[in-house]
């Protein structure tokens, strides 16, 4: 069972899981989760639900039809349930385990520590799965995709 912390300072929340820090609201994330909300359409599956601050932008967007959400740890839903609202479906399960027959428009992850190439092969994980629940039309968005993106082409020159 992970230990989840929250500190707030100012208008800023970070979320620790076990001493490490793992998420944080700040106006910077706020924006970058708006971008991603933005690109969404259709059926959405969102890994990781960190604050909800994608699934509340989300729930804004009129191309979104759905949300579900598959989050690892159920205190993160239980802490976030303290916090306020939550939004849209949630699976409790670890993603790369996730057994479903529903296809979804768009998968949106962001489950890797940090946006560098250490965690090139969490990135090619993830789309490989997330590859395996889309429609065929589908789309995949992730934290740092670009980024990623980028390295892996690099990677076949």
């Amino acid at each position: 069972m992970p230990k989840i912390k929250i500190i707030s300072y100012k208008n800023n929340r970070f979320l620790f899981i076990d001493g490490y820090l793992w998420m944080w609201d700040t106006l910077q994330e706020r924006n970058l989760q708006k971008d991603l909300a933005k690109k969404a359409f259709g059926d959405v599956l969102v890994v990781g639900y960190g604050f909800g601050i994608l699934q509340k932008f989300l729930k804004k967007n009129r191309k979104v039809k759905s949300i579900t959400t598959v989050e690892k740890y159920k205190e993160i839903i239980d802490e976030m349930k303290k916090q306020g609202k939550i939004y849209g479906d949630i699976i409790i399960c670890d993603f790369y385990k996730l057994q479903s027959k529903k296809k979804y428009d768009c998968v949106i992850g962001d489950i890797w520590p940090d946006i560098d190439k250490r965690f090139l092969k969490d990135y090619v994980k993830f789309k490989n799965k997330a590859k395996k629940l889309l429609k065929k039309e589908g789309k995949i968005l992730a934290w740092g995709q670009d980024y990623f993106e980028y390295l892996l082409k690099r990677k076949r020159q």
